[in-house]
């Protein structure tokens, strides 16, 4: 009689695998460009007056400097530096399965890797709008404030993403 885990199952990326030993010898990232070892993503506080929108517009002005804007409303802060670790030549870490190793990696779950959607060899990501100071540029005519300073509207993600 077979079972599941003796049965070939369609993965989620279109690969077929035997068996649960398959899966969990497969080295899920080897063909990935590492995109979580080259950028830092950094949370960042949701703009809501005219200095903050001001703020990122002093922070993209900065090379390898972004803002991220998720589709959940998430704004991050990303600096394209890769992580001193890695090494470039293969997209490896350095000190993988070492007590150097920081626990954010050692625990990190590839199989929903959120950077590879996003950002491994992807032009328009799903999840998340990258704005680099032409597109701030672009987007800034568009937020209307009161007599304050305090932003009263914003462009939706869904209209910024086209802008």
């Amino acid at each position: 009689m077979k079972t599941r885990n003796s049965v070939a199952v369609e993965s989620g990326t279109g690969r077929q695998h035997s068996n649960f030993l398959a899966v969990a010898e497969e080295n899920v990232c080897a063909d990935c460009s590492a995109p979580c070892c080259q950028v830092l993503l950094v949370p960042h506080p949701t703009p809501t007056t005219f200095m903050d929108l001001d703020y990122i517009r002093y922070m993209v002005g900065f090379h390898g400097v972004h803002m991220v804007l998720n589709s959940d409303g998430r704004w991050q802060l990303l600096i394209e530096q890769a992580c001193r670790l890695l090494d470039r030549e293969t997209n490896l870490c350095t000190v993988h399965g070492t007590p150097r190793q920081p626990k954010t990696c050692v625990f990190f779950n590839p199989y929903r890797c959120w950077y590879r959607r996003n950002f491994d060899k992807t032009e328009r990501p799903p999840e998340l709008i990258r704005i680099d100071g032409d597109k701030l540029e672009a987007i800034l005519p568009h937020v209307r404030f009161d007599e304050d300073g305090n932003i009263l509207e914003i462009p939706a993600w869904e209209s910024i993403r086209e802008l």
